[in-house]
This record gives C-alpha cells, sequence and structure tokens, in this order.
C-alpha cells in the first residue's frame, strides 16, 4: 500500500477516533470542560496508540500530539481538528480508482478478504475477489473515474457478508451475475452517482 495513503488513513482512524471518545465522555460526564481536562482526556486517549503497530507510519504526529496535549498553553482538540481539516482535503483529491484500492484494502483488512488479478492458470481460493486485468483498465478513463461495472469473481460461502461489506460505504452497488459450476459467484460492481463526482 503507498505509504502516503497508509499514512492518511492511520491518521484519519486516530483524530476522528480521539476526538468522538473526547466528545462521548463530555456528554456522559457533563458539566464544563476545561481546556486540560480535555487535554488530558485526549492524552489518555492516544498515548497507548503511540505503540500500536497500525499507527507506526504516524508515531512522530502522535508524540507531537501528547507535547501539545500536555504543554500548559496547549490546545489538543484544536490541533485535532486541524488535522481533520487537512485529512479531508487529501481525501478530496482521491481519485474514483484511488477510492476502489481503498475499499478494496479494508476488505481484506476488516473482513479477511483478499482481492488479486486473474491469473488463468491458477484455481480460485476461497474467500478471495479475482478481477481481470483486462477488465479493470476498461473500466477507468484517464482520470480514473470509473466508466463502467467492475466484474468480481469469488468462491465463498459468505456471500452476504462481502456483499454488504462492498456496499457499506455508501459509493458501489453490487450485482450478483451468476454462479458457474465450479461454485464461483460473478458480481458486478457499479459505483453509484454521488451528487455530481461521477
Amino acid at each position: 500500500m503507498n505509504t502516503n495513503l497508509k499514512h492518511y488513513q492511520a491518521l484519519d482512524e486516530l483524530v476522528t477516533n480521539a476526538l468522538l471518545a473526547l466528545y462521548c465522555t463530555m456528554s456522559q460526564q457533563g458539566g464544563f470542560w476545561t481546556v486540560k481536562r480535555r487535554n488530558e482526556q485526549l492524552v489518555k486517549f492516544i498515548k497507548p496508540k503511540v505503540k500500536q503497530p497500525q499507527f507506526s507510519t504516524c508515531k512522530n504526529e502522535l508524540k507531537t500530539m501528547l507535547s501539545i496535549g500536555r504543554s500548559p498553553t496547549g490546545n489538543l482538540e484544536h490541533k485535532l481538528w486541524d488535522v481533520n481539516r487537512l485529512n479531508l482535503e487529501y481525501q478530496s483529491k482521491f481519485s474514483q480508482a484511488d477510492e476502489l484500492y481503498i475499499m478494496l484494502t479494508g476488505l481484506f483488512e476488516r473482513h479477511q478478504f483478499p482481492s488479486m488479478l486473474e491469473a488463468p492458470e491458477k484455481e480460485f481460493e476461497q474467500d478471495t475477489l479475482y478481477l481481470k486485468e483486462k477488465n479493470v483498465e476498461q473500466s477507468f478513463d484517464d482520470d480514473n473515474k470509473q466508466i463502467k461495472p467492475l466484474t468480481m469473481t469469488v468462491k465463498t460461502h459468505r456471500l452476504e457478508v462481502l456483499t454488504e461489506a462492498l456496499q457499506a460505504n455508501g459509493i458501489y452497488r453490487v450485482d450478483i451475475n451468476g454462479i458457474n459450476e465450479d461454485g464461483a459467484t460473478h458480481l458486478l460492481l457499479h459505483r453509484k452517482e454521488m451528487n455530481g463526482r461521477d
């Protein structure tokens, strides 16, 4: 995976979860929360993440956040909102091919459905999504916009889990396009119209 993308995803996950954890705790406990108290809560949330492997690409940023949160004049909540804004700007530059790649990567990481290009001489492995290289090339234009549905083939007993995961972010719609004699299911991955972004 592209290092910049992995860095962005880790930082995006951390910032979103840190702010959610802060606001949930504030809501549960009620009362007025000073900047100092907010910083303490955020530091408590972020500190264990420094040692977690999924955040290794942004370890330096985490250490900077912790020092801001521990500083008497620091405002870590404000800093996290700044990072969130930068992440949203970065995300707005993703092409539709980037979004597909991110979705397929997440599908593997969260649901253990790897994806690979189909090789005619190889048998299909269970729970692996196969794409034809020619179909992938023909499904995107020169600007990496998806112009036609992607064909995918999979042998799985978890078809419902797979289709729900493919459609979870609201960008794609999946059609089941038949099952062959080997028990492999053919899927069509359509990109939905997204408020003029398509």
